[in-house]
């Protein structure tokens, strides 16, 4: 969670001092924190907070009774702060998962909230009262109010499980410390399984692999049901990269015969967490498909290595199924959202394998080329509607300047120049190249990610954007 940004709103001038104390044990805690209305840089206040929230993951909202009083020290009103309200309805709406928004309610209770503000994820802060002249008391009352409520956010922080599956895939970088320094004493199913991809993208798979070795004898000394099954998966799924050297040279029988050994082990019959045991299995049918096609590329015989490939098409489409069957089941998060753009990533892999397997078929099946040209241009639509749905949800969210951004722009670039052959439309053709020149510029400015992916880009930019 380190590095991600928290919005603080507020209201009355005890508020904003807490705001401010909040924000600095934030900050020592390695969070980029934001205090509503501060840094104006917009015309206008309201504009400038909708700003601040869009590009923020989480948000704590201090929310305290306001007191209006006349001339003669009598009450003639007390509310919440309508700016505040607003500001609250606003991040509920733009952030998926409720749970990354807190509302710290000060010498108030939850029922006095408007009912459709009110929620699970409140907190209940009692702040000492204090003589209005007596400063040192006023300071006292503050700095306990906000060393709580820091408090009590980081402990929450600590146990938060994020509904929206990316966020694994996005923060792989900082994840990946939990595992390298696994001491036994925190769950990684989660973070190895969900963020698995970025692990894959960023080649560190001999590193991963030995480190896992470790955990696994760690793991046996436990009783982590969950996490052994998931370790063992991740395995597996590493070793095919491995064994193929970062997937640049093929499989030999052996290498093929033992990975599918591997790969078709049910290591999640063991794992309760049913959404985690369905993404287990989906995995290992996509790296399954994997082998059979690097085992097809090192086959001379041209029958042998069409059956291969056919083998591998038939996973492929089960990898789809898979997806489609666990995205309408029970298991899937109550929001949905996270599951839905998470298996954009994956149903777009499994409709490009179909798609590039056919591509080849046609060579080895010349009899069913225009079968196979049909089904390859198909597929690779289907690719390229999962790419941009994916990427645009990127650019429409706080993930727009992530690191996992980079890497959806490329599969993205990757899928307009595929696409790019199979247009018919002169129109289309040419906003596709508008378009990937924009992304290729982007990642030329942004990144010197060395990845998988973005030698593919290197290799397909060439002639296409010359």
């Amino acid at each position: 969670m380190r590095n991600k940004r928290v919005f603080i709103g507020w209201s009355g001038n005890d508020n904003r001092e807490i705001a401010r104390i909040i924000s600095n044990m934030l900050t020592e805690n390695g969070f980029s924190s934001i205090i509503g209305g501060e840094w104006r840089n917009s015309f206008t206040v309201s504009e400038e907070i909708i700003h601040q929230m869009n590009g923020c993951d989480f948000a704590i909202f201090l929310i305290e009774k306001e007191v209006r009083k006349n001339e003669d020290d009598e009450i003639i009103s007390m509310g919440f702060n309508p700016n505040v309200m607003m500001e609250l309805g606003y991040m509920l709406h733009k952030i998926s998962d409720p749970g990354c928004v807190r509302r710290i309610l000060i010498n108030a209770l939850p029922h006095e909230l408007p009912s459709d503000l009110q929620g699970t994820w409140t907190d209940e802060i009692k702040k000492d009262s204090y003589d209005k002249d007596d400063r040192q008391a006023r300071e006292v009352s503050i700095n306990k109010a906000a060393d709580e409520i820091a408090r009590n956010f980081l402990t929450y922080i600590k146990t938060f499980k994020p509904t929206d599956k990316l966020d694994y895939f996005d923060n792989w970088e900082e994840n990946k410390l939990d595992i390298f320094d696994f001491e036994g004493d925190v769950r990684i199913a989660d973070k190895l399984i969900y963020g698995m991809q970025a692990a894959i993208y960023s080649g560190e798979f001999d590193e991963l692999y030995k480190t896992l070795e470790t955990v696994k004898e760690k793991l046996t000394k436990i009783d982590r049901f969950k996490d052994y099954g998931a370790v063992a998966c991740a395995m597996a799924v590493l070793k095919v990269f491995v064994d193929s050297r970062r997937l640049s040279q093929p499989l030999t029988d052996s290498q093929f015969s033992e990975l599918c050994d591997d790969l078709e082990t049910e290591y999640e019959k063991d794992i309760t967490d049913k959404d985690l045991k369905a993404w287990c299995s989906i995995f290992r049918t996509d790296k399954l498909e994997l082998c059979y096609e690097l085992c097809a590329r090192g086959q001379e015989d041209i029958e042998e290595k069409a059956e291969l490939y056919r083998e591998a098409l038939k996973l492929s489409h089960k990898i789809l199924e898979q997806i489609d069957t666990h995205l309408n089941s029970e298991d899937v998060d109550s929001s949905g959202k996270g599951d839905e753009n998470y298996a954009l990533l994956y149903k777009a892999f499994a409709n490009r394998n179909i798609s590039q397997i056919h591509k080849i078929l046609i060579e080895l099946e010349p009899d069913k080329a225009d079968e196979h040209l049909a089904e390859q241009k198909k597929y690779c639509k289907e690719t390229f509607i999962n790419r941009k749905e994916l990427y645009n949800f990127y650019k429409s969210s706080a993930r727009e300047n992530s690191r996992a951004m980079d890497l959806v722009s490329q599969e993205y670039f990757i899928a307009l120049v595929e696409q790019y052959e199979f247009e018919e439309s002169f129109t289309e053709k040419k906003k596709i190249k508008q378009t990937a020149k924009k992304i290729h510029d982007k990642l030329v400015d942004r990144a010197k990610i060395q990845n998988m992916i973005l030698e593919t880009v290197k290799a397909k930019k060439t002639n296409f954007l010359s």
